[in-house]
């Protein structure tokens, strides 16, 4: 009668331990449910934690994908022969020595919105070298003129003031690179003459904390979605171009010292969206490029990197090794890390040494029974 005792208050322990093991996991997958929803709540909502479901901790790198093109060196034409009033207008890149060269800005060299190639369609300027502008040689490769590479800019993601930052006083993304080399413009050991086109993809918050700053010297197009937001055509010294995102979606701009002013382009809340940046290095004085990205979702993604020609990064789709992401389509790509999980990480363990220790108990008493 003993033992038929024993053996029922095992049973019952047995039974006890299992619907504790299934309550206990239930309730941890619940409470894992519950805290993956409270954390992508608080992140859509919250600019210095934009990244953080992403793994991006802060000052590491996020990857943009570019796309350079190398531009040969236009050769001097005597601006003063009325013979050759063609070669004249057609000079884009040159050495600063062959002179002519404005330095100031000149709007309208491109239109307010992309070709369907997600390309700046070139309008015919006023002054020298601007008359002529070639985009087609700018953003591809063209035989003799020019040549591309897929690269890569590292932003760094600083939580506390949710900003991407990159600045380099000394830009010369194309100094290793050979189909240029032999051109007077690299007579200090630096690729002067470039262009370079990007995208940065990103989900429209309207937080009215949204803003985008860049600076650079010589032609700069900036363009949210198909549209020209930032106009810094021309051959002239580092400018700042800037624009807003309001909580209604409008979206302001300026240059320069302007004010910021309504430039006609909207943006909606919750929707994708897309900046796209266009530029070109023309003289052989100075290289400026920067970037400040403040409170901006970005899109990231899971990209690879590997070496592409002439020691160029290239960012890459891991499942397509081949495919390198066109402008109009490019994504951002993060370092593998977990920050901005560790909340989710604890609770999940603390879930676990709960159940554990509830197993620990049951396994225990069991134990007690038996030996009685």
């Amino acid at each position: 009668m003993k033992q038929k005792r024993h053996s029922k208050t095992r049973v019952r322990n047995v039974v006890v331990l299992g619907v504790m093991v299934v309550g206990l996991s239930a309730a941890m997958v619940g409470l894992t449910n519950i805290v993956h929803q409270i954390t992508d709540s608080t992140l859509s909502k919250t600019p210095n934690a934009i990244l953080a479901s992403a793994g991006v901790s802060e000052a590491e790198l996020v990857r943009l994908p570019v796309m350079y093109y190398d531009q040969r060196m236009d050769e001097c034409v005597n601006m003063y022969n009325t013979n050759m009033k063609d070669e004249l207008e057609a000079r884009q890149f040159e050495w600063s020595e062959c002179g002519y060269y404005n330095g100031k800005i000149e709007h309208g060299l491109v239109s307010y919105e992309l070709d369907e190639q997600y390309l700046p369609i070139a309008t015919k300027g006023e002054l020298l070298p601007n008359r002529g502008v070639d985009m087609t040689r700018w953003y591809n490769a063209v035989d003799g003129k020019s040549a591309g590479y897929a690269g890569t800019i590292g932003l760094e993601y600083h939580s506390d003031s949710a900003e991407f930052l990159y600045n380099d006083d000394s830009f010369y993304p194309l100094d290793e690179v050979e189909f240029s080399k032999g051109d007077v413009t690299n007579r200090d050991g630096h690729n002067h003459l470039f262009t370079m086109g990007f995208a940065v993809p990103f989900t429209v918050l309207a937080s009215g904390e949204e803003s985008f700053t860049l600076k650079a010297d010589d032609d700069t197009f900036v363009y949210v979605d198909d549209n020209l937001v930032i106009d810094m055509g021309g051959v002239h010294e580092a400018t700042v171009g800037r624009f807003a995102i309001l909580e209604n979606g409008e979206v302001y701009t300026g240059v320069g010292n302007e004010m910021l002013a309504y430039s006609g382009v909207n943006v909606k809340a919750g929707e994708g969206a897309m900046i796209r940046i266009f530029h070109a290095d023309r003289d052989s004085q100075e290289s400026i490029f920067s970037l400040k990205i403040i409170g901006m979702n970005l899109s990231v993604t899971d990209v690879e990197l590997a070496d592409g020609d002439d020691g160029v990064q290239i960012a890459y789709d891991p499942n397509d090794p081949s495919y390198v992401p066109p402008l109009g389509e490019s994504a951002v790509s993060r370092p593998d890390t977990t920050k901005g999980m560790v909340l989710l990480a604890t609770v999940e363990g603390v879930a676990v040494l709960v159940m554990a220790m509830g197993v620990a108990y049951v396994v225990r008493y069991a134990m007690r029974d038996k030996t009685k």
